[in-house]
C-alpha cells in the first residue's frame, strides 16, 4: 500500500494517481459525503455499539466504541467542522489516525448510512477551487455529479486530541 495513501488525499496523492485509480471510500455524512483513501478507513460497525457520552447534544465525542480492545472515540465531523448537529449516526466508520499519538491509534466517525468503496481516476474528481471550506475540510470535488469533501484529516486528528 503506498505511504500517500495513509495521510489526507494531498495534491501529492492526487497528482500521482493521474495514470491509475485511487481506492477510496465514500462516507455518507448527515448533508455530505467524505472522500477518504480506503487505506484509512479499517472497519464499519453499527452505532447500536456506541456508549453514548454524557456530555449531551452539542458535543463532538459522541461516544466511544469498543474495537478491537480499545475504547475509540466517536466524533462527528459535521460538529468538528463547525456545521449543524446531525441526526444520530447509523454506522461507525474505524479510522486509522495517522497524526495520532500511541495512546489513540484510531477514532470513529458518525455516519447516516453505510460507506461505499470505488475506485477513482483523478480526471472524474472535478475540482470545485472557489467552494468555501470549513475548518475540518481540504477541498471540495465533484464526484459523479454529487459534492464530496475531501477532509483535512490532519486538523481531524489535531481537534479530536484537543478533545479528549
Amino acid at each position: 500500500m503506498a505511504q500517500a495513501q495513509l495521510g489526507t488525499l494531498s495534491q501529492t496523492t492526487l497528482l500521482s494517481a493521474t495514470t491509475g485509480k485511487l481506492d477510496v471510500c465514500l462516507l455518507p455524512l448527515w448533508q455530505k459525503k467524505l472522500l477518504l483513501p480506503s487505506s484509512t478507513m479499517l472497519e464499519v460497525v453499527s452505532a447500536t455499539e456506541m456508549k453514548v457520552a454524557k456530555k449531551g447534544k452539542k458535543s463532538t465525542v459522541l461516544g466511544h466504541v469498543k474495537w478491537e480492545d480499545q475504547e475509540i472515540p466517536v466524533v462527528s465531523f459535521e460538529i468538528l467542522n463547525g456545521d449543524a448537529v446531525p441526526p444520530a449516526p447509523q454506522q461507525l466508520a474505524v479510522i486509522f489516525g495517522v497524526g495520532l499519538n500511541e495512546k489513540l491509534p484510531h477514532y470513529a466517525i458518525a455516519l447516516q448510512s453505510e460507506p461505499v468503496t470505488v475506485k477513482v481516476k483523478i480526471a472524474q474528481l472535478e475540482d470545485l477551487e472557489k467552494a468555501p471550506v470549513g475548518p475540518m475540510e481540504y477541498l471540495q470535488v465533484r464526484y459523479e455529479n454529487t459534492l464530496v469533501i475531501i477532509p483535512d484529516l490532519d486538523a481531524v486528528e489535531a481537534k479530536i486530541l484537543t478533545l479528549l
